[in-house]
């Protein structure tokens, strides 16, 4: 009797041990195929749980469960982990059925700094799980763009005596397969603080970038053959960010920046109504 009961007990724990073996699936998809040098390389990584346990991963100990990516460049050279520590999966409670999904900007852990096209591949691991799970791999082009225009700017700062923090702003021509896009990458000797999709490339067209006196970012590109998108970036503290999107078309000439006045505005032009002058237009990133 004592047997049999061994026996059953025995069962159920390795048919349990089964159900959780092999049950967990992963699956990773990138935004795009192609990125700039220096963007996040922004990726989804979909975990379904059906091995009918609750998974719980500690925002701690990284030993109880974590996901961690595997980052390879053409040649097989291993895009290094810039924190092996890190977690994406911390503080999940992946509950028996459920389905999550997770925001991931690989570059964030992985130095993808460096022109090449990349294989990733994520895996879960988990105190309660048997073996190491794996996703699909996945393939990114991380190139540079063509360079357009360059102007620098001065790091707002609190304290009067600091010494003034030159940034250099560039506004790039890229090539995402589908389209052509302009750029603007904020950059000095030690850091990138920003990288910015801001429209598609329009032939023929020139944009242009003007800096003003509080150090604000305006930028002028045509988006479509009649339509104009005028960007104003500033930063706060060391943050880049996008203050005002408004789009105009053409009046009386070729809509241009202009400073005459003292202060930047744009000439040759009228605020555009949406409805009437466009439908639906690129909204930078």
């Amino acid at each position: 009797m004592i047997r049999k009961k061994f026996f059953f007990l025995a069962s159920v724990f390795l048919l349990t041990a089964l159900s959780v073996q092999a049950q967990v699936a992963l699956q990773l998809k990138a935004k795009d195929t192609r990125f700039l040098r220096y963007e996040p390389i922004e990726m989804t990584l979909t975990i379904r749980n059906n091995s009918g346990n609750t998974l719980i991963f500690s925002d701690s100990d990284i030993t109880s469960g974590r996901i961690f990516f595997a980052v390879n460049g053409q040649n097989g050279k291993v895009a290094k982990s810039l924190d092996p520590t890190a977690n994406p999966a911390a503080g999940l409670i992946l509950a028996a059925g459920d389905t999550r999904e997770l925001s991931i900007s690989i570059n964030m852990l992985h130095d993808m700094q460096r022109e090449d096209t990349y294989s990733i591949t994520a895996y879960l691991n988990h105190d309660r799980l048997s073996r190491t799970h794996l996703s699909n791999t996945v393939d990114v082009e991380v190139v540079e763009g063509l360079r357009i225009a360059e102007k620098n700017v001065g790091l707002p700062s609190m304290d009067d005596t600091n010494v003034i923090k030159s940034i250099q702003l560039l506004l790039l021509l890229f090539d995402a397969r589908q389209e052509k896009l302009y750029c603007l990458r904020a950059q000095d000797e030690e850091n990138v603080y920003a990288v910015f999709r801001l429209g598609p490339y329009i032939s023929g067209s020139k944009p242009q970038i003007e800096i003003d006196g509080s150090s604000s970012i305006h930028i002028l590109i045509q988006v479509r053959p009649r339509l104009y998108s005028y960007l104003i970036y500033g930063f706060v503290e060391r943050n880049l960010r996008l203050r005002q999107q408004r789009y105009y078309v053409p009046a009386n000439g070729t809509p241009t920046l202009d400073r005459q006045t003292g202060f930047l505005r744009v000439v040759q032009a009228r605020v555009a109504t949406e409805g009437i002058d466009f439908r639906s237009v690129p909204v930078a990133q």
